[in-house]
């Protein structure tokens, strides 16, 4: 009886597995031929706030060229939105190309919705900031228009895909439009299994020069992260190596996915936030060499099509990040992986 109870319990297991495994709207954004692509040289970024003093520390640190800053504007008002000048004046003959995360919806205007924003309501906002971008010097921003928008917890989420692409391209037309500029659009979705498939609100490839993701070293499945409180380092590392393979890397929205979306797209990928991650709620990996490894893998493979990356150094409310800090023993490791 034992061994059919056994026998039962894993059938039932494995039909579980299989059945969450299928993703047909997945299967269908991944089929076909990979259209020819062309990718630029591999730009190593880093997020350090708004501080140029503190993204020479970085690349001093580093001891290899740092080429881009992501960065975000305070987005509390349309006005934080389309003219963040504190933002532009920081980078601004800096000798960093920046990546700007351009919200699609102030935080403070609860009136402000996607689906008004389709309409074209809220160009104007969007064709001073293309503006302000072009007089700052700064034509050739990247701009991650409304990122992580498949995040149940963004500003901007909503159920309404055809609003969100339509919003997206009005956007994207608008800034277009303004004389000077040579912008490029990052479509730039959280990666793994979120409130909002991704895959349903991409606005085609007229409108994305990169397909970026948001890459953290964090799990909530599979008996991953937060580690039992007797975890030794071999303990650690079957965790760790488990979050890759079934979360940030395997799984139904991992980076395995976005890489296969990428190439059949004929777009670039882009790794605009990623990082090492101690968060209070236990989820993140922490101190995690493996994942640093993974990351420098996956990044230097070619069939991935990597861009840019950009290292997300900075501590905040949510958990340390910080390699020149927090994770000291893991500096040999990524200078290994990118100062070269």
């Amino acid at each position: 009886m034992a061994g059919v109870l056994t026998l039962t319990a894993a059938v039932v297991a494995g039909t579980g597995y299989w059945l969450w495994q299928r993703d047909p709207v997945g299967d269908q954004a991944t089929s076909g031929a990979f259209p020819e692509r062309t990718v630029p040289q591999l730009r190593n970024g880093v997020f350090v706030g708004t501080s140029k003093e503190d993204a020479d520390a970085f690349q001093q640190w580093l001891g290899g060229d740092v080429d881009l800053v992501v960065d975000f504007s305070t987005r509390e008002t349309w006005e934080d939105i389309s003219d963040p000048d504190y933002m532009l004046q920081t980078w601004k003959g800096s000798g960093y190309r920046p990546v700007y995360s351009v919200a699609l919806l102030p935080t403070g205007d609860s009136s402000a919705t996607v689906q008004r924003g389709a309409t074209g309501e809220y160009d104007e906002h969007y064709r001073e900031l293309a503006q302000n971008l072009v007089k700052a010097g700064q034509p050739r921003a990247v701009l991650r228009l409304g990122w992580e928008f498949n995040l149940e917890s963004s500003r901007w989420a909503t159920p309404d895909q055809d609003a969100f692409i339509a919003y997206w391209k009005q956007i994207v037309d608008t800034m277009r439009s303004v004389e000077g500029q040579h912008f490029e659009f990052d479509w730039n979705p959280n990666n793994g299994k979120n409130k909002f498939d991704a895959v349903k609100y991409y606005p085609g490839n007229d409108y994305v020069d990169y397909i970026g993701v948001d890459a953290y070293d964090v799990s909530y499945a599979w008996r991953t992260y937060p580690y039992p409180g007797d975890c030794d380092s071999d303990c650690r590392l079957e965790r760790q190596r488990r979050s890759w393979e079934r979360a940030i890397y395997g799984g139904k929205r991992g980076l395995e996915f976005w890489s296969d979306f990428a190439r059949h797209r004929g777009k670039p990928m882009s790794l605009p936030e990623w990082g090492l991650w101690e968060r209070q709620d236990g989820h993140g990996g922490g101190l995690d060499v493996w994942y640093l490894q993974k990351m420098g893998e996956f990044i230097a493979d070619p069939d991935n099509g990597v861009a840019y990356q950009a290292y997300f150094e900075f501590n905040g409310d949510d958990g340390p990040h910080k390699l020149m800090t927090t994770y000291q023993d893991a500096k040999e490791t990524f200078r290994g992986l990118f100062a070269d």
